[in-house]
């Protein structure tokens, strides 16, 4: 029998800013946690648009925001200005004003295809990285494949997923599952179905969510059955982020 462990569960869109960077502070967070291998990460998908066209054909994510989520250039500068300090204080580069949006569909069954060997975390890294720091469109097949191979997928068997409808059915029920636990903002971590942190709040509050979960994980009691939700930014199923 498997050593039992608390899962952590994490729904995410590749074009939500916040979920790279909430990703982040988790992982700095699971890093400072003092039973962090007792914890599995379970990452799940959301679309934030799915109408977004894929297959390379993404537009620029200003027109997106202006056009499409009904933002003012102030309000998106605004929006721009306090990612790219979350951005400075993760260490990670900011190239969101030049970034590309597009259908996330193909990245999410990507993701899942790597969860097959375990290497679904450093593919999501990977995906967030093209386009929140290199404004790359990662709808492109191409750039997926040289994702998944260079972070250790056969290239063969990543182009016949996505010549096939393979992980389209798991997208949906990720997003079903998480509209039946109540959530519709992303990223949404849910620990031990008990505790849960919406968008990327500081890795500080991450560790502390992670030792409660833990502690209630270890020492289940009937009393303990509401769940406790921490809020930061995020963003919405209507596809707004957070200013």
């Amino acid at each position: 029998m498997s050593e039992q462990k608390m899962k952590v569960e994490v729904w995410t869109d590749i074009m939500c800013p916040y979920c790279y960077i909430g990703k982040i502070h988790y992982e700095k967070a699971l890093q400072q946690f003092e039973h962090a291998d007792e914890v599995e990460l379970e990452l799940k998908a959301f679309q934030l648009n799915p109408e977004l066209p894929g297959l390379g054909k993404g537009f620029p994510v200003t027109e997106y925001l202006t056009q499409r989520a009904g933002l003012n250039e102030e309000k998106m500068n605004q929006m721009f200005a306090g990612v790219k300090q979350l951005a400075d204080d993760a260490d990670v580069g900011f190239n969101l004003p030049n970034a590309i949006a597009a259908n996330t569909s193909d990245a999410h069954r990507l993701i899942k295809l790597a969860a097959t060997k375990g290497i679904e975390s450093e593919v999501l890294r990977r995906i967030s990285r093209a386009y929140f720091e290199e404004a790359k469109d990662y709808s492109d097949r191409e750039l997926l494949i040289s994702i998944g191979v260079d972070a250790g997928l056969e290239e063969q068997t990543i182009r016949t997923m996505l010549e096939s409808d393979d992980y389209l059915y798991e997208i949906k029920q990720d997003i079903q599952e998480m509209a039946n636990l109540g959530f519709d903002t992303v990223p949404t971590f849910l620990m031990d179905r008990r505790q849960a942190i919406i968008g990327s709040e500081p890795e500080e509050l991450f560790l502390k969510v992670l030792r409660k979960a833990y502690s209630h994980w270890k020492n289940r009691t009937q009393k303990e059955n509401e769940l406790t939700v921490t809020m930061g930014k995020s963003c919405t199923a209507e596809g707004v982020c957070e200013i």
